[in-house]
Formats: C-alpha cells, structure tokens, sequence
C-alpha cells in the first residue's frame, strides 16, 4: 500500500519531488537495515553462551591415614671399620680392588716379613736344640745322673724356645691384614712399596646389607616407640624402603631432649651406602580420617589455595543440565603418595577439576574427558 501510494506520488510529482523521495527511500532503506542489524546483535548477544571447557575430573574420597613421626637421619654399617695395621711394615703386596666384595678372613694387605721370617729360623733352631736337651736330661734324670733343678732348668728353655717361635709366628700373622667380616672394600689409601706405621688406614670395609639407620625423636614421643616398630626410609627422593626399630637408646639427652633411635633396612641391592642422608617415617598405630584430593587438583595463590568444584545445573525444567566449575577455597593439610589431605572446603564425593584450571573462570560451563590421565609434578 505504501509503495503504490509512494508510486503514484513519484509518477505525477515533479523532477525535483522525483529527486527528494529517491532520496528519501534510500534513507529508510539504510537506516531500516541498520536498526534490524542492531536489533539481530542483541539478539545474539543475549543468547550467547561460550563453548564449554574440556577438563579433566576426579572425585574428592574419604580415607583413613595412618599417623607418623617424622625424622632425619643418617645411614650406617652394621659392620664398618677403616682397615690398619696393628705392626709397621713396608706394603709388599694388596691383594684387593675398589668396590670388591670380600669374605671374612680373605686377604687384604701383606706387608713385608723377611725380618720377621729370618728371626723364625733363629728361634726355630734354639727350639730344636732346647726339645733335644730336654730329651736327653730326661732320661739321664730317669738314671739318676743328674739332679731335679737340672731337668726343671732345661724344662724352663725349652718352654721358653716354643714362645719365642709363637710371638715371631704372631708377629708374621699380624702383617697379614685379612677382612674381619664380610663386606664391600672402598678404594685403597696406600701404594706396594710404602711404609706404613700401626693405625694408618689402608682401606675401608662396610658390610652394606642390612643397614642402619640412626635418627633422634623429641622426649614426648618416647612412649609411643617400640621394637620392631614399621618405618620408612626415603633416599634421594627415591621408593621408600620399609624397615623396623632395632634399638632404642636408654637415656635422652640433656641438651637436646632428644632420644637416639636405631632401626634395620634391607639393601640387598647395595645401593645404599653408610652415611647418605634419610628422611624417615615413624608409624604409629592410630588412623585418622581425611578428605582427599589428588595433588594436581589444588591451585596455588597469593589470595589462598583454591579448587574448582563442578556443579550441575538445570535453567528449566526443558533444558538439559550443565556442568559447570565454581572456585572454592580450601585448607590444605598433609600431602603423601601425590594426594593431598583437605582439612577444610571439600566434602566426600564432590566433584574437582584435576587438569585445566587456568582456562577456568568462575561458573565456567565445563565438559568433562577423563581420557588422559596427567602425572603430578
């Protein structure tokens, strides 16, 4: 209807009024194009939702932990001595490499006995002379031919030739230095050829398995220790390895209040050496229960340390539900076997984003894919 009107009009008007309605149709056809788009975008706009973020997922659980002490403490041989002489000498023979393992009585260092062998045949021969004249005054005592302080005069040398022999016989013995037990030999102090005086080491030996390990507890756990009690000892960072209290000190000390505590490892491997450094864990019989959370789930921050929770929501009852993740601040407690403990803002069975925190906002729609499983840090 109005463009038949807007029709007639043009047809009958002047060049001029023909100029000015163009014009004006052009104008309404801008401005009507203009305002329909204005009015599609708030449309779209207000419509508009944000694809949701794919996360991953993990349920917040109930468990029981078990209570321990911890400690530090040091590693140590069972046996462990630094090897030395007990006679000087000049070094003529080692009989050993580094990092050899090595038997109870196994030759270790022979130093020279030439001296010592020399004065062996001396003694050795007054020996023999000493058994021949007490085996002659013997029977000439049987005779009657010589008197009682006679035959007890030879007695005496002879019994003195055989001590002379066994004290040489020492003195050879003790320049042959043997391993006093079984163990592992580290690397060698000295050189053939050198002279050493009594005390010098020459070489350590540990025996490496099992293991001890020494640590201190304040006094006021000292009722809560026992023998045979679980432990856990951790090295560098590596797998825990499960031992037991072997020895608990009798006194505490005065100036640290502290009680000396020995427990017992294996290290059948040999990889532990004495005198590396141990984290330790004392076990206690109690348990207590916790919330946890697996350690990737947790967001660190200057403001506190947060999580996000998903929830499900329905706008209407003809929608479908969506999840989506809201921040939530938590008390972080212990951390072991990379989970940590919640002391505070999660409950049992709550629903965390464990992977993809930082593209998170709050009341972000989320899509869950458990697909990938991440490692800690």
């Amino acid at each position: 209807m109005i463009f038949a009107k807007l029709r007639r009009h043009y047809v009958t008007a002047t060049p001029m009024k023909k100029m000015l309605i163009l014009v004006g149709v052009i104008l309404a056809l801008l401005f009507g194009w203009y305002g329909l788009k204005k009015v599609a975008f708030f449309w779209y706009m207000s419509h508009f939702t944000l694809p949701p973020v794919t996360i991953a997922s993990s349920q917040a659980k109930a468990e029981k932990w078990q209570d321990y002490l911890p400690s530090v403490g040091s590693l140590t041989a069972i046996n462990g001595v630094d090897v030395a002489p007990e006679v000087s000498g000049i070094v003529k023979d080692i009989r050993f490499s580094a990092d050899q393992l090595v038997r109870k009585g196994d030759a270790l260092v022979i130093l020279d006995t030439s001296v010592e062998q020399a004065e062996l045949k001396s003694n050795l021969a007054k020996l023999k002379l000493a058994q021949i004249n007490q085996e002659r005054n013997q029977k000439l005592f049987q005779r009657n031919a010589i008197s009682q302080s006679v035959l007890d005069t030879t007695l005496a040398e002879l019994q003195q030739a055989e001590a002379a022999v066994e004290v040489v016989q020492a003195h050879i013995s003790q320049k042959t230095i043997t391993a006093a037990f079984d163990g592992k030999v580290g690397i060698r102090l000295v050189d053939i050829g050198e002279y050493i005086s009594p005390g010098k080491p020459m070489v350590t030996l540990q025996a490496l398995n099992p293991l001890f390990v020494n640590f201190s507890l304040p006094e006021q756990y000292v009722s809560h220790l026992y023998l045979q009690q679980p432990i856990d000892v951790n090295t560098n960072g590596g797998k825990p390895i499960r031992g037991f209290i072997s020895g608990i000190n009798a006194k505490v000390d005065q100036t640290t209040r502290n009680i000396l505590v020995q427990a017992t490892i294996p290290n059948p491997t040999l990889a532990l050496y004495p005198g590396m450094f141990a984290v330790i864990k004392v076990w206690l019989p109690a348990k207590k229960n916790v919330i946890t959370l697996p350690q990737t789930a947790i967001a660190y921050s200057l403001h506190g340390d947060y999580v996000f929770v998903i929830k499900s929501e329905k706008s209407s009852k003809k929608t479908p539900s969506l999840l989506k993740a809201y921040r939530q601040y938590v008390t972080v407690g212990e951390q072991r076997n990379n989970k940590v403990a919640i002391l505070k803002g999660v409950t049992a069975d709550d629903s965390v984003v464990t992977a993809g925190q930082l593209k998170l906002q709050n009341g972000t729609r989320v899509l869950i894919n458990n697909a990938v499983e991440l490692s800690p840090p």
